[in-house]
């Protein structure tokens, strides 16, 4: 259930395999874009067994709906349990060895087991059965398993339809070759618009690294998502982005930062690489670069990842106002 006057901002749903920075960041940018209520997270899934990646972004998320939450105000982070973890990154971890002035540590690892974690076929249902009609979209950065395994579910290709408004997916090789059936199956039969960020986005649009010790340290010293980037790239050198340009994209869609494809129809092949065949009735879509909006989309990034939390309350005040005055009458 939603509460507050009116409709609230499009709900956010996020899947990644958390193998690299830009996903990281993706999520930086729409707890930005959350904060200047363009959208709000519903939740965060992965693919990806892996307990040490998890407390990693289960920390993340809880930094940004700040201290005190409790389950309910914090989703678990829906985690796959099937499949291989593979590798978690050392950079994710790092941020848990950093203690505070008086000692203490900068950041807790909530996540000792399965059990602080959720299903993601369970949450995806239930969190989109709390939205709006065509009132949320979804962000896929990883390989499309847990979306794939979705559509099993009876029912869900039609709640999917009722309430997300389109799919963007940040479209790299090694995403889609990670599960490249899943990939296949989510073109063929997802049932919304799907925009796809390719890998030509990476060679044009880099986060800046010199804004870590800027921008992010000026706001907050103790920042999750600042500290993996210079566990993960001590030099601050720039990160190529596709996830986050499929952030940018997703939250703000009307906003020019790229313009779009004609339509089509974008298929898998075997080796992993997309195909696309343009057609007037197509639901696909893919982000092409303007370089004109480059500076533009680079300040975005920026200015929204690393934006202190903005913590939201689960009832607005005047919606508790007017409840207590209810409550009041005879």
């Amino acid at each position: 259930m939603q509460f507050g006057r009116g409709k609230p901002s499009a709900g956010v749903f996020f899947d990644s395999d958390f193998t690299d920075l830009d996903s990281v960041l993706a999520v930086a940018v729409l707890y930005g874009l959350q904060g200047k209520n363009d959208c709000r997270f519903a939740i965060i899934t992965t693919p990806r067994p892996d307990l040490a990646t998890v407390g990693y972004v289960d920390m993340v998320q809880r930094f940004y709906h700040g201290p005190g939450r409790n389950f309910a105000q914090v989703p678990p982070i829906g985690m796959r349990t099937e499949g291989q973890p593979g590798a978690t990154p050392q950079a994710f971890v790092t941020p848990f060895t950093k203690k505070k002035m008086d000692g203490a540590p900068a950041y807790l690892n909530q996540v000792k087991s399965v059990v602080d974690t959720g299903d993601p076929n369970t949450m995806f249902r239930n969190y989109l059965q709390a939205q709006y009609a065509q009132n949320a979209f979804f962000v896929l950065a990883g390989p499309a398993t847990n979306l794939a395994a979705m559509l099993d579910f009876r029912g869900m290709k039609e709640l999917i339809s009722a309430k997300l408004k389109y799919l963007v997916i940040a479209a790299t090789e090694p995403h889609l070759k990670a599960d490249i059936p899943a990939a296949k199956r989510i073109l063929a039969e997802w049932p919304t618009p799907i925009v796809t960020a390719g890998p030509e986005l990476a060679s044009e649009l880099s986060f800046p690294g010199a804004s870590v010790d800027k921008e992010f340290a000026q706001l907050e010293p103790n920042n999750p998502v600042a500290d993996a980037y210079r566990a993960w790239k001590p030099d601050l050198s720039d990160t190529p982005t596709v996830a986050t340009a499929a952030a940018l994209y997703a939250g703000r869609p009307k906003e020019g930062y790229f313009k779009l494809s004609e339509p089509g129809t974008l298929a898998v092949r075997d080796d992993g690489r997309l195909a696309f065949s343009a057609s007037a009735t197509g639901k696909h879509q893919t982000l092409v670069f303007d370089p004109s909006q480059k500076e533009k989309i680079v300040h975005a990034y920026v200015e929204l990842a690393s934006a202190k939390p903005v913590i939201r309350m689960r009832f607005r005040p005047d919606v508790m106002d007017e409840k207590k005055d209810e409550e009041k009458k005879p």
